[in-house]
């Protein structure tokens, strides 16, 4: 997919600040093509249409660049040829989201050589450099999901289902809940009964993890900290298969997708949590600019990617439960529509 969004280029203000030994600015020639690669690992998830790719665009297109926007769909082998693809088309900058961090090394490397600059966006890469990270701290919306879980529930049986085991963004965020509960744990107060990562993101193995949790405890599972909303349905549905009330498990999740959020007002699901995509992409979009013209990068923020500590430019990250999401609704208008959110029950919808 090729989006080509060509403007009178506008002066987007990004402050010098941070140079490497591999990607030093004196060593910079800028771009001459004009054209940046967003590459996402997939488009089906709802953010990434919805925010992540158009915010990207916005903000490159107004400093007069044409995204390229390549989506692999989870296949780290794809996604190692679109790079090919994008490289030989000799783009100014690569923000590439990895599908497999071990995987995109290579493609970091391939960039390096080929004098183009990259940054991975959402999930770090690790062991090859790159110019900067753009993303939110996902080990922190682990924390702040387990912490939200723990004053509700603060003893019982905990199952634990997270993400790719191939990406960084999992890893991270189940390290956060252990970061969290295993404090209790240590006291005795929570068991963890499952501690899986679920490939793919997919409602399917989260829902065989969750079923599993169930039938080995006997239904007594207390509280199921999820790292994705589609993950978070299929958990939903184990639930509700064992015969358990909806909701009378908590259950989380992360993104803020339309079944999710109209789980949360429901009272079928507790919360999720938001990674901003919309301040990640613009946030990205900014960055790629700035690396395809040669100008450093300023953060507040650095992060290791095996290689040397770079810029971080850490976008937040929070939870939405069934006490905040009105206020979630009423302040994000572009996400999705309280007619949308409160199908179901419209009695609950907020006079935004």
């Amino acid at each position: 997919m090729v989006v080509n969004l060509l403007a009178t280029p506008v002066a987007i203000p990004i402050a010098a600040g941070f140079a490497s030994p591999s990607y030093a600015a004196e060593a910079c020639t800028p771009g001459k093509t004009k054209k940046i690669a967003f590459m996402m690992k997939q488009q089906t998830a709802f953010r990434y249409l919805h925010a992540d790719m158009p915010f990207f665009v916005k903000a490159a297109k107004e400093s007069g660049y044409e995204v390229i926007v390549q989506s692999a769909e989870n296949d780290a082998q794809a996604q190692v040829a679109q790079a090919e693809n994008v490289i030989t088309q000799g783009v100014d900058a690569i923000v590439i989201n990895p599908v497999d961090f071990n995987v995109a090394a290579q493609i970091a490397q391939m960039a390096l050589e080929a004098h183009i600059p990259l940054a991975s966006y959402n999930d770090l890469i690790t062991g090859a450099d790159q110019v900067a990270y753009i993303g939110r701290d996902a080990r922190e919306g682990g924390q702040i999901a387990a912490k939200a879980l723990v004053a509700k529930v603060p003893k019982g049986n905990y199952a634990l289902i997270g993400g790719d085991p191939g990406q960084t963004g999992a890893t991270d965020m189940q390290a956060g809940y252990h970061d969290i509960l295993d404090r209790y744990v240590k006291a005795g107060d929570v068991k963890i009964v499952m501690d899986q990562l679920a490939k793919g993101w997919k409602a399917e193995p989260a829902q065989a993890f969750a079923e599993n949790a169930l039938t080995q405890t006997g239904n007594k599972v207390d509280a199921f900290l999820v790292s994705y909303d589609g993950e978070s349905l299929g958990v939903m549905q184990a639930v509700e298969g064992a015969g358990l009330k909806a909701g009378s498990i908590p259950v989380t999740g992360q993104d803020m997708e339309l079944a999710a959020m109209q789980a949360i007002v429901e009272g079928r699901m507790d919360g999720s949590v938001w990674p901003a995509p919309d301040e990640m992409g613009t946030a990205a979009g900014k960055v790629a600019v700035a690396m395809a013209s040669c100008k450093p990068i300023e953060s507040k923020d650095v992060i290791n990617n095996g290689v040397r500590n770079m810029p971080w430019i850490k976008t937040p990250i929070y939870y939405v439960d069934q006490g905040s999401i009105a206020d979630f609704v009423c302040k994000h208008s572009y996400w999705l529509s309280a007619d949308d959110v409160y199908k179901n029950v419209p009695s609950k919808k907020p006079a935004c």
